[in-house]
């Protein structure tokens, strides 16, 4: 009897054994399809063109503005790929060696997506201002973030990615310094409110004035510093032509310039009658800065990179 038990026992356990195996290699096979299909190990990111699942650790991130690279090294994920500013113009400078080893991609607005896939990436970072008409096609080649805007919306745009790269806690952290950073900066300029800061921006057939709704713009308002008339507008820019001049004047001028500056109106500005009679040109205070961190990328390194212009270069006052 003690030993029918026993093997009505032991063949319970077989068949239990044997559940047991059969059960861990479905999981196994699931597993292996839910990697493969992007399910597992995913969460959920609520971007501009809805709910989308990411990887909880993206390892393979590609970028397709100077706003998400920004983002990314900031918060030190390096993408395997990204586009630049324009065709040859190679990644911002003022990332130094963090751009080491990052493939191109193509220019904004006109990313090779043939390279792009090559890159088997696991996460894409955008914006639809950018590639509105190419998410589908990206879509199918990983998870595609995007946000809403651009540089107005830019730091919107840098906690939506944050979270995108499961990166929400060091992103609370890098916005918190830069705010402190900023009033510090505010508080050296007695009423920063009263100090009217000018920006001047040469392109390729315009004269920029830059009002508030601008990654500058931003970054100026974090400070607590105010702005001439015909900047204090809550629009992207305003166009000056080079006899209208004088609308640049401010207490302090900062003028960047896209591209070379011989395709711009930069020399015949800068070096005609009107700008000479400027109050700030007057009094030596109106100062080149570098376009790539001024304008062309819109993240919290380069917001860094402007805060350290600003405090080199303006005035303390009491």
């Amino acid at each position: 009897m003690r030993s029918a038990s026993l093997s009505r026992v032991a063949a319970a356990l077989g068949v239990v054994a044997a559940l047991v195996l059969a059960g861990c290699s479905s999981e196994g096979a699931d597993g292996d399809k839910g990697a493969r299909s992007g399910s597992a190990d995913t969460r959920e990111v609520r971007s501009a063109k809805g709910v989308v699942k990411v990887p909880v650790a993206p390892k393979r991130v590609v970028t397709l503005d100077m706003g998400e690279l920004d983002t990314a090294l900031t918060l030190g994920v390096k993408p395997v790929g990204s586009v630049v500013g324009s065709p040859g113009a190679g990644f911002p400078k003022y990332h130094g060696d963090k751009t080491a080893g990052i493939k191109e991609v193509g220019a904004i607005g006109a990313p090779n997506l043939e390279v792009i896939e090559s890159l088997k990436p696991d996460l894409i970072l955008g914006n639809l201002v950018r590639d509105a008409d190419r998410y589908d096609a990206l879509s199918r080649i990983a998870p595609v973030v995007f946000s809403e805007q651009a540089g107005t919306q830019w730091r919107q745009n840098f906690l939506l990615d944050a979270d995108a790269l499961n990166k929400k806690a060091e992103g609370d952290r890098v916005v918190a310094a830069f705010g402190a950073r900023a009033k510090a900066l505010g508080s050296t300029q007695g009423d920063p409110g009263a100090v009217k800061v000018s920006v001047l921006r040469f392109v390729a057939g315009q004269n920029r004035l830059y009002g508030k709704a601008t990654f500058v713009g931003g970054v100026l308002s974090e400070v607590g510093l105010g702005r001439p008339a015909a900047q204090n507008v809550d629009t992207f820019m305003v166009e000056v032509s080079a006899e209208r001049i004088e609308q640049a004047d401010g207490d302090v001028i900062f003028v960047a310039t896209y591209g070379p500056k011989d395709k711009t109106d930069h020399d015949k500005v800068t070096g005609g009658p009107l700008w000479k009679t400027l109050s700030a040109v007057k009094a030596g205070r109106a100062h080149e800065v570098d376009d790539e961190y001024w304008m062309v990328s819109t993240g919290y390194t380069a917001a860094d990179h402007v805060l350290a212009d600003l405090e080199r270069l303006l005035s303390k006052r009491s």
